[in-house]
C-alpha cells in the first residue's frame, strides 16, 4: 500500500496542471508573470503571517507547523508547507482546497485567524504558486542588494502622497520590484500615515523613521514631513562649528527655523547640570551674569569640564555600560559595594586625566589582573588594596591599568552574555535576538552571534586556578594565611581571598550554532575572523579591530552616548540599538561627529567641548510656530528629565545639605551621590530616592535599565517624603541660615530663586515670595514654604 506522503508527491508530479501560469496583478500596477516560492511566496509569509500571530513575534503554529521568522530558511518553510502533515497544506488539483488558503481566508477555523480575503491579491499569489505545482527553485530568493527609493530620505510635500518603491537585485542577477511582498514601519504615525504596501501620506510637520523589511533584509531610511514655508523666507542663522553646520542645514530642509539663544541663566544652569551633576550656587550665578566678557560661555565651559565632579558624571553613566552591578561582584558581601566604587573611580580617573577613549576601551577589554607584573610585585598590590578597603571606600585601584573587575563575577557568565555585553557597551549593538534565529531587525546571523560569543572562550576566573605554578605558590599562601586568621565556622565565601582573572593559553569551551550544530571560527561583528595562537589573548585582536579608525560601530556609538547626554536623545535612539532598522535622525551630523572625533585621537574632553560650543547646545527651550512640533532635530532644547543620582545631588544642593551614609556606607560621607560607585546603598530613604527616579541595578546590558519617564511617586516624594522634609528642617540646611542672616525678604526670594532655579525671580515672583514670607508665622516658616514650593516646581526638576 502506498503511503499517503508518496501518494502526494506522486500527484505533484504527475497531476500537476499544464496550463500557462496565469498573470497576477499587483496592488501597486504591473503583474507578475510568474510566482517564485522565494521571491514572493516567504515574502508574503513574512509579510501577513501564516500561523497562530504574524511571523514578527509568533513562528510556531499547531501540529508542529513551523516557519521560519520571514522566510529566512526557504528549505524548511517549503517542506512545511508541502510535505509536512502529509502535504495537506497545499492542493495542487484543486488549489482553492489548500489548507493554507482555507485557514488564511477563516474558511477553516484555526487560531491565527483571517489573515486575507479570497479576492485580495494576496490570495491570488498563494493560489497561482499552488496551481503551477507548487514548486521551489532552491537559491531564487537569494538577495545581493536591496534598494529602497527615497534613498536616504522621503521629503513629503503638504497634502501629496508618496509611495515608496523597492528593488531587489537576485543573485541571479534579475532585478524585480518587490514592494507588495515588503512589510513596511514607520516609528512616528503622527508625522505621516503609512499604508501595508508603502503609501505615505503626511499628517503633521515632523520627522520619523521608515523601516523596510523583506525576508530578513533590512533598510530603513527617514520620513520629513516640512513644516509651510513661513512669510519672510527662511533667516540666516549663525553658525558656530561643524555641528550647527549639520543641524541647521536639515532644519532649513525642514523649514523649521531654530530657538533663539538661551539666556545666560538658562545655560548655566543647563550646562552645570549635564556636565557635573550639581547646580550653579547662587554666587556663580550672580558672577556669570555680571560678567561682560563676550567668551564667558566657553570659559565656563573649559571650568566645568575640568572640574572633579565631572569625571564622576561619567563614570556613573559609564558603570552603567560597562554592567556594574555591585550584586553580581566577587564575595564576600561585604566587599562588593567596595569593588564596584573601584570599578567607578577607575573610571573616572580616566576621563578626569581625558585618556583617549580607544586606550580606555582596550583596557577594559583586554584587562587580566597582572597587567604584567610579576607575581610578588602583583600579590604585595592585592593586599595593599585589600588593606585600603577594609578602613574605606578609597584604594589605589584607579592606578592600575586595565579594569580587571569588568570580568570578575561571583558566578560564571556564559560566553555568550559576554558577546552581547561587549556588543552594547562597545558598539551599540543589540546581539539578543540573533541568538536563536536571523535577528529580525538587523544584518546579524545566529552563525555570527556564536562566533562572536566564541572570542571569549579564554577567560578565566575560577577558584584556585591561576596564570603560573609561581602564582599560584605564592597565593597559595597568603590565602592560607588569610584562612587561618579568618574567625572559626567561616566559610570561604566569608573570607577575602586572592583571586586571578587571566587569560588560558588555549581557548575552551567554544560553542556551536545551535541551528546547525556546528561551532563557528571565532569572528568580529562585521569583521574578520580572529584566531589566536596558544598563549595570544584572541580579546587583544578584537580590541584592536574594535577601536580602529575603520571600525563602522566605535566611534559612531560613543560620540551618540556623548550626544544623547547632552541633549537627551541621541541621534540613534536608543544609544545602544544601532540597527539596519534604527536610522540615525542625522546621519551626516553623527558620520562630522565620529570623524572629528578619530581625528582627534578619541578626545573625550574635545568632543564634549565642540557640543557644548555649538549654538545648538546653546538654543533656549522655549519654541516658535515652526518647531513646536519637533522631537529629534534639535532646534530647540529639550526639557529633560536628569538621572536619579542629578536629582538627589540637586535636591541636597538647593536644601544645602549632605548626604546621610548608613552602616557600611558610613565611610562615604560628603561624597555626592554621584561619586557612589556601588549600585545598592543602605540607608534606606535614599535606595528608596534613586529607585524612583530610576536608577538602574546594572543587572542587563541595555540602557532602557535607566528609566527617565515622570511617575506619580516622584513628585510625592518632593512634595511629602519625610526624607525631604527633615533636609528642609536640618540645623546646617540653607533654610536655617537664610533664617539667621540678616537679608530683607525681597533678598531672601532673590536668593531662594537663585539656589533652586539658577535665575533671578521676575517681580511679580519676588512680591510674592517677600509678601508669604512676611506674612508667615515665623522667618524660618515662610523661608520653608518658597523653597518647598520652588523644588517643587517642573522648571526646578526638569533640566532645559
Amino acid at each position: 500500500m502506498l503511503s499517503p506522503r508518496f501518494l502526494f508527491a506522486l500527484i505533484t508530479c504527475v497531476a500537476t496542471p499544464v496550463a500557462a501560469s496565469a498573470q497576477v496583478a499587483l496592488p501597486t500596477g504591473g503583474t507578475l508573470p510568474a510566482v517564485d516560492f522565494e521571491r514572493h511566496v516567504m515574502g508574503l509569509v513574512s509579510k501577513v503571517g501564516c500561523n497562530s500571530g504574524s511571523c514578527h513575534g509568533s513562528f510556531q503554529g499547531k501540529g508542529g507547523f513551523r516557519l521560519s521568522l520571514f522566510g529566512y530558511e526557504p528549505a524548511m518553510d517549503f517542506a512545511g508547507l508541502t510535505r509536512d502533515n502529509l502535504g495537506r497544506r497545499v492542493n495542487v488539483v484543486k488549489p482553492d482546497e489548500s489548507l493554507l488558503l482555507l485557514k488564511a481566508t477563516g474558511a477553516t477555523s484555526h487560531d491565527g485567524g483571517m489573515r486575507f480575503g479570497k479576492d485580495a491579491w494576496v490570495y491570488n499569489v498563494f493560489r497561482e504558486w499552488v496551481r503551477a505545482g507548487a514548486k521551489w527553485t532552491p537559491g531564487s530568493g537569494k538577495i545581493d542588494q536591496l534598494e529602497v527609493f527615497p534613498k536616504d530620505f522621503a521629503l513629503l510635500a503638504a497634502d501629496k502622497p508618496l509611495q515608496v518603491k523597492v528593488t531587489a537585485k537576485f543573485s541571479d542577477g534579475t532585478t524585480e520590484d518587490i514592494t507588495p511582498f515588503c512589510d513596511f514601519k514607520i516609528s512616528d504615525d503622527a508625522i505621516a500615515a503609512l499604508s501595508p504596501l508603502g503609501l505615505l501620506t503626511p499628517r503633521q510637520p515632523g520627522d520619523a523613521g521608515l523601516t523596510v523589511l523583506y525576508r530578513g533584509s533590512v533598510q530603513a531610511i527617514r520620513v520629513l514631513v516640512p513644516t509651510p514655508v513661513q512669510p519672510g523666507g527662511y533667516p540666516k542663522v549663525p553658525e558656530v562649528n561643524f555641528i550647527d553646520k549639520e543641524v541647521f542645514a536639515k532644519l532649513k530642509l525642514m523649514n523649521v527655523i531654530p530657538s533663539d539663544l538661551a539666556s545666560d541663566a538658562t545655560f548655566l544652569r543647563r550646562v552645570t547640570i549635564d556636565a557635573t551633576g550639581q547646580l550653579p550656587s547662587p554666587d556663580e550665578v550672580r558672577e556669570f551674569l555680571a560678567d561682560k566678557d563676550p567668551k564667558k560661555r566657553e570659559k565656563v565651559i573649559d571650568k566645568l569640564l575640568a572640574h572633579p565632579l565631572h569625571g564622576a558624571v561619567w563614570a556613573t553613566k559609564l558603570s552603567d555600560v560597562t554592567g556594574n552591578n555591585t550584586q553580581a561582584l566577587e564575595q564576600p558581601q561585604t566587599t562588593q559595594p567596595k569593588r564596584s566604587q573601584m570599578w567607578h573611580d577607575w573610571l573616572r580617573k580616566r576621563i578626569a586625566d581625558n585618556v583617549p577613549y580607544d586606550q580606555m576601551v582596550r583596557d577594559i577589554v583586554t584587562a587580566t589582573s597582572l597587567d604584567g607584573q610579576k607575581p610578588e610585585e602583583w600579590l604585595e598590590f592585592v593586599k595593599k588594596i585589600d588593606a585600603q578597603s577594609e578602613k574605606g571606600f578609597t584604594t589605589d585601584y584607579p592606578e592600575k591599568k586595565t579594569l580587571d573587575l569588568f570580568w570578575r563575577r561571583q558566578q560564571a557568565v556564559p560566553i555568550e552574555q559576554w558577546g552581547e555585553k561587549v556588543a552594547v557597551a562597545f558598539l551599540g549593538i543589540r546581539l539578543e535576538c540573533a541568538q536563536c534565529h536571523k535577528h529580525p531587525t538587523d544584518r546579524w546571523t545566529q552563525d555570527e552571534y556564536w562566533a562572536f560569543a566564541n572570542l571569549f572562550t579564554q577567560i578565566n576566573f575560577t577558584q584556585n586556578q591561576f596564570s603560573s605554578t609561581d602564582l599560584k605558590k605564592v597565593v597559595d599562601t597568603e590565602n592560607a594565611a588569610r584562612k587561618e586568621k579568618a574567625p572559626k565556622g567561616n566559610n570561604n565565601n566569608n573570607i577575602p581571598l586572592v583571586r586571578e582573572l587571566f587569560i588560558a593559553p588555549a581557548a575552551k569551551g567554544a560553542k556551536p550554532n545551535p541551528a546547525t550544530g556546528r561551532v563557528p571560527t571565532p569572528k568580529a561583528l562585521g569583521g574578520p575572523e580572529i584566531t589566536a595562537k596558544a598563549g595570544e589573548d584572541a580579546r587583544a585582536k578584537l580590541a584592536t579591530w574594535m577601536t580602529s579608525p575603520e571600525n563602522q560601530f566605535f566611534a559612531r556609538s560613543f560620540v551618540n552616548r556623548v550626544w544623547a547626554h547632552y541633549f537627551g536623545i541621541g541621534l540613534v535612539n536608543p544609544v545602544d540599538d544601532f540597527s539596519l532598522a534604527n536610522s540615525p535622525t542625522n546621519s551626516r551630523l553623527l558620520d562630522a561627529l565620529a570623524a572629528e572625533f578619530i581625528k582627534s585621537g578619541y578626545d573625550i574632553r574635545k568632543l564634549e567641548k565642540d557640543i557644548l560650543l555649538s549654538r545648538t547646545y546653546q538654543l533656549d527651550y522655549a519654541t516658535n510656530a515652526t518647531n513646536k512640533f519637533d522631537k529629534n532635530n534639535f532646534s530647540h532644547s529639550y526639557v529633560r528629565a536628569m538621572m536619579a543620582e542629578q536629582v538627589v545631588d540637586i535636591l541636597n544642593g538647593a536644601l544645602g545639605v549632605s548626604e546621610t551614609y548608613t552602616g557600611p556606607d558610613e565611610p562615604l560621607t560628603g561624597k555626592k551621590i554621584l561619586e557612589v560607585g556601588s549600585s545598592r546603598v543602605q540607608n534606606p530613604g535614599l535606595a528608596y530616592a534613586l529607585r524612583i527616579f530610576g536608577r538602574p541595578p546594572r543587572t542587563t546590558a541595555c540602557d532602557c535599565e535607566r528609566a527617565a519617564e515622570p511617575a506619580l511617586p516622584q513628585t510625592l516624594f518632593r512634595m511629602t517624603d519625610d526624607t525631604i522634609l527633615r533636609k528642609f528642617t536640618d540645623g546646617k540646611g540653607r533654610v536655617a541660615a537664610l533664617a539667621k542672616s540678616k537679608l530683607t525678604n525681597e533678598e531672601l526670594a532673590d536668593e531662594l530663586f537663585l539656589a533652586t532655579l539658577s535665575r533671578l525671580p521676575t517681580a511679580e515672583q519676588k512680591a510674592e515670595a517677600a509678601e508669604a514670607i512676611k506674612t508667615a508665622k515665623t522667618r524660618t516658616e515662610g523661608i520653608t514654604d518658597v523653597l518647598w514650593a520652588l523644588v517643587n516646581t517642573r522648571e526646578f526638576i526638569l533640566n532645559h
